[in-house]
């Protein structure tokens, strides 16, 4: 058997790529990062059809507040914002309980809904309002994002995300960390749907209540004029929409009697009860 003297020459460009290591990458890279942004806004609009087939009773009872309070007052306060929150609750409502807790240890202007029909209201809230309509506003407020479903759309978000971060390999690999942004951006994005729809609920409900619905941007009011972020756009990253459009909103759906409404105060004891707490701190 004889052998070759020299090697044969191999045709040209047999296994050669025709492109560039750096552009298969960049299509690699980019096709990835389509399905992975492209999946996570499908788990977001797919969570907004399935939440409202949730039984609410499946729906974990998440609550932030103290099991008890300090003292008599404390829990007289909670008791009248409970009540205030049932008298807006329209009767043939098909949440079955919504629970109101009272937060006095807590100075920042604020209220928020947790899944289980949970409503949480800080004393920095009741120091920014200065009327029950003001008040009402914020407690129908957060009743919507109950009824709307709200958390049971985050929690269904959230879970989706938590899945796409461990299919990608989080802990390892890039694509994780674009699942985890991409699952964040789409969350950010449905949250301020999710705001705007509950301003809009809200609404009817103090209108029904009331016959009006002046005095329900107050506590916005208060955000615009004590915190000079408060109108700052943050593109993807704002979770709310700005406070001016807030009220912007709640101005353009006021009747043209509304104007004349006379303001439903709060209770003088509240009054006096937050007075003399403010003093003794």
């Amino acid at each position: 058997m004889s052998f070759p003297k020299e090697n044969p020459q191999l045709p040209e460009g047999i296994n050669n790529q025709h492109e560039s290591p750096f552009v298969d990458f960049v299509i690699m890279a980019g096709a990835l990062l389509l399905a992975v942004v492209s999946l996570s806004f499908l788990i977001g609009w797919g969570a907004v059809r399935i939440a409202p087939t949730v039984p609410f009773e499946w729906e974990p009872d998440i609550s932030l507040a103290p099991s008890g309070y300090s003292s008599e007052e404390d829990q007289r306060i909670a008791d009248y914002l409970q009540s205030l929150t049932q008298q807006l609750i329209p009767q043939e409502a098909e949440i079955p309980s919504v629970k109101v807790h009272w937060l006095p240890n807590v100075d920042a202007a604020n209220a928020f809904a947790t899944s289980g029909g949970n409503i949480h209201v800080t004393r920095g809230l009741l120091d920014a309002v200065n009327s029950e309509n003001g008040l009402a506003m914020v407690l129908a407020h957060e009743y919507a994002h109950i009824e709307l479903r709200h958390p049971v759309v985050l929690m269904l978000e959230q879970i989706g995300h938590t899945l796409i971060a461990l299919l990608t390999g989080f802990d390892n690999s890039s694509a994780g960390t674009i699942a985890q942004q991409s699952g964040l951006i789409s969350l950010m994005a449905f949250s301020r749907d999710m705001e705007r729809a509950a301003d809009a609920r809200a609404v009817t409900l103090i209108n029904n209540y009331y016959g009006h619905s002046r005095g329900a941007e107050e506590l916005f009011k208060h955000i615009l004029e004590t915190d000079e972020r408060a109108d700052h756009q943050w593109g993807l990253w704002q979770s709310h929409p700005a406070t001016v459009e807030r009220i912007e909103f709640l101005n353009s759906h006021k009747k043209g009697g509304d104007t004349h409404a006379s303001l439903r105060p709060l209770p003088s004891w509240l009054s006096e009860s937050l007075n003399s707490n403010s003093e003794a701190q």
